[in-house]
């Protein structure tokens, strides 16, 4: 299972975080990855100066905006599921 981890802590929470976190969730579900994909929420992943931050796997990303969650799933989220395929 890939987890997708949305720090939720106050300076991303103030960036948009909780609407990011949700626009993720709504892809998962269209693209049927719910039990392959898990998003979960962390209060602080190190990176508050730049903006949300975002781990896929192993892999942070930082200063992600909720508007960019479409090309942010399809680029990094499915192109991850589509590599361990």
């Amino acid at each position: 299972m890939l987890i997708v981890t949305v720090c939720v802590g106050s300076s991303c929470n103030l960036r948009g975080s909780d609407e990011l976190a949700s626009n993720i969730q709504r892809f998962i579900e269209k693209e049927n990855l719910e039990g392959r994909v898990d998003i979960v929420g962390a209060f602080c992943m190190d990176a508050c100066s730049k903006g949300i931050s975002v781990r896929v796997g192993d892999r942070q990303f930082s200063g992600i905006r909720p508007e960019e969650a479409e090309a942010f799933f399809y680029r990094e989220i499915m192109g991850y599921v589509e590599a361990i395929r």
